[in-house]
């Protein structure tokens, strides 16, 4: 695994408990802010053929 793999898959780690959090605590902004984020590593890890899991839910239909 490269670099890249690794850093998209912690940063990706780090975001999925960023908007857990900012679920729980019912903060609308932050959820759009690490849904865009996660919806910007979805798109990234694809076009790099780079799976990455967590992402599912963030893919362009």
């Amino acid at each position: 695994m490269t670099e890249f793999v690794d850093q998209i898959r912690q940063r990706v780690h780090d975001a999925l408990g960023d908007l857990a959090d900012a679920r729980q605590a019912g903060d609308d902004y932050r959820v759009q802010v690490y849904t865009g984020e996660l919806e910007s590593f979805a798109r990234l890890a694809t076009e790099n053929g780079i799976r990455v899991p967590g992402l599912e839910p963030f893919q362009a239909a």
